[in-house]
């Protein structure tokens, strides 16, 4: 299979991904904003808010690192895991990032990414909107290796082994990123015409 059609394999199934009904970009806003009410809900202020949302974007990157691996083991052992592995694997990441100093590792490398802006009142949008992008790759990246385990899709899927780990890493992770920009412009749009 050549790295075209491994391409259009990939778009194929982001495009499924986002036709379900669990993608509707109103229902992503709402759940977002739950998200972010609770959060402001149980700080007490707006620097800790700020706080909040760096440790969020952190863990994040935690579960995408975990689901990368997954998906490269995978690949380089020319195996399907059960899905069940997988979601083991993925309720372990807060005991592991727990355990290990991965927060107080981490944080400093997305501090700058996360506070942005000369003011709490342009720093917390920004924070907002970079976890909100961090949290699509990754529910993206899980999206895809749901579809990538499920036992009725073997045959289809067969052909991501023929690639090595980091092609086949790198082609889904361009479309987490591509679909997440892609759905944020959308709901942003959205916003602005209200």
């Amino acid at each position: 299979m050549s790295i075209e059609v491994l391409s259009k394999n990939t778009a194929d199934i982001f495009n499924a991904i986002i036709r379900e009904p669990n993608w509707d970009k109103v229902e992503l806003q709402e759940g977002i904003r739950k998200i972010f009410l609770q959060a402001r809900d149980s700080v007490g202020s707006p620097e800790e808010y700020l706080e909040s949302l760096l440790v969020n974007v952190t863990l994040q990157y935690a579960y995408t690192n975990t689901a990368v691996s997954f998906l490269m083991e995978c690949i380089e052992e020319e195996k399907f895991l059960s899905h069940e592995s997988f979601q083991s694997t993925l309720v372990n990441v807060p005991n592991q990032v727990k355990e290990s100093n991965f927060i107080a590792e981490n944080m400093p490398r997305f501090k700058e990414l996360v506070y942005q802006g000369s003011t709490i009142e342009e720093q917390v949008p920004h924070a907002e909107s970079v976890y909100f992008q961090t949290k699509l790759v990754n529910d993206l990246l899980i999206g895809f290796i749901g579809i990538f385990l499920e036992p009725n899709n073997r045959n289809y899927m067969e052909n991501y082994l023929e690639y090595s780990s980091q092609v086949v890493v790198d082609a889904v992770m361009n479309y987490c990123q591509a679909y997440s920009n892609h759905i944020l412009e959308e709901i942003n749009s959205m916003n602005s015409t209200q």
